[in-house]
């Protein structure tokens, strides 16, 4: 007699244990680490103002720290279209954060402005990002025939448990990059254009992804992809010329995040071996050569693959450029290269491996070290 596993379909599994992993590690995250505090998600510091619709006895603070992004996303959330003068005093660089508008005003719109839901509807979004990103995973190895358990690797991806505990919208803007790509993979052209459309509105710099599928397009005499993602670039234009009427505060922090090529990996280079041997140093060490291998497998994977990898070529060029450009604002800390770079994993997850040496499988099983080791270690 067959079990109650083997009668049910690869998907149902997979959709089964996904769904219990990251509940499992949601509720540890709200209820262990934060205390069953929501705003514990969003790593609110005590040195910026704080949003005005949130309560200082009330709201989880890290005495001492700036904060990270979630903040700033959460305030934006709370107030998405700027009607109140003190939620532009409680962001670092309003200009600069306000282009990040998709996943804030998602937020605010599912929860019909009713402000106490927002910070549970955020951090529901991103939990359902992580089980989309699976379940759309899954069929895309199975449309490539392909075993569909691959896409439970996603739950060793670090980034993916970074994001989700610091409430920022990188799950949210990894989800449509893969949504585009199976549109692309399945010619649907409008999907792929709608995604990455809002997309770049969750995250500026998929821009990138942006440029590779309508470079792979080109190249595949895709006319009618092309002519979509031509139109697809009008609502981040569009927005962004909407907010420079807007006279917000901020510098654009483009110059502190890039700057000469290689600079900031060398840099990285010289704090790693000069850190010493502690604990620490060497979790650095181990986070950052892991995402440098993950560069260079994907390369090597997608050399023997051919055409079928352009998009995943191409946007790999495109976000090797990034890094090599990255300063050590962004690289100087395991969270921000892990959740920055985030896609690159996904990108080594999308593509098919087929040399005899299982790079795909291999390094994503090595992401789940970190995994564990933030799970278990950050605070």
């Amino acid at each position: 007699m067959k079990s109650f596993w083997t009668k049910l379909s690869p998907q149902v599994t997979i959709f089964l244990i996904t769904v219990f992993v990251v509940i499992t590690i949601t509720l540890y995250f709200y209820l262990i680490k934060f205390q069953g505090n929501i705003t514990g998600f969003f790593r609110i510091g005590s040195i910026l103002p704080l949003s005005p619709y949130l309560n200082p006895e009330t709201t989880k603070i890290y005495p001492g720290e700036i904060g990270y992004d979630g903040q700033q996303f959460l305030s934006l959330a709370f107030d998405p279209f700027l009607h109140n003068r003190e939620t532009i005093a409680a962001l670092d660089h309003p200009i600069y954060r306000y282009r990040r508008i998709f996943y804030p005003l998602l937020s605010y719109l599912l929860s019909f402005g009713y402000r106490p839901l927002i910070p549970y509807m955020m951090v529901g979004i991103n939990v359902l990002s992580i089980i989309f990103i699976v379940g759309i995973t899954s069929l895309y190895f199975k449309l490539n025939q392909l075993r569909p358990w691959q896409s439970l690797l996603v739950l060793c991806i670090p980034g993916v448990w970074m994001v989700l505990s610091l409430g920022t919208a990188d799950l949210l803007s990894s989800l449509l990059l893969i949504i585009s790509f199976s549109c692309y993979r399945f010619d649907q052209p409008i999907g792929t254009s709608i995604a990455i459309a809002l997309a770049c509105l969750t995250r500026e710099t998929l821009i990138l992804i942006w440029l590779a599928l309508l470079i792979a397009s080109i190249l595949e005499g895709k006319k009618r992809q092309t002519k979509h993602l031509l139109w697809a670039w009008i609502p981040p234009l569009l927005w962004t010329a909407y907010l420079s009427f807007l006279n917000l505060p901020g510098a654009v922090r483009v110059k502190a995040n890039f700057g000469y090529p290689f600079q900031g990996i060398f840099d990285k280079f010289i704090s790693l071996i000069t850190g010493g041997l502690n604990g620490r140093n060497l979790f650095e060490a181990y986070s950052f050569g892991l995402i440098i291998a993950i560069f260079i497998a994907i390369f090597i994977i997608t050399y023997y693959w051919g055409k079928k990898h352009r998009i995943i070529q191409f946007s790999t060029l495109l976000y090797s450029a990034m890094f090599i450009m990255s300063s050590m604002t962004i690289l100087g800390y395991y969270l921000d290269y892990s959740r920055v770079f985030i896609d690159v994993y996904f990108l080594l997850l999308l593509s098919i491996n087929i040399t005899k040496f299982p790079l795909k499988t291999g390094l994503l099983s090595a992401s789940g070290l970190v995994s564990l080791a933030f799970l278990a270690l950050h605070s």
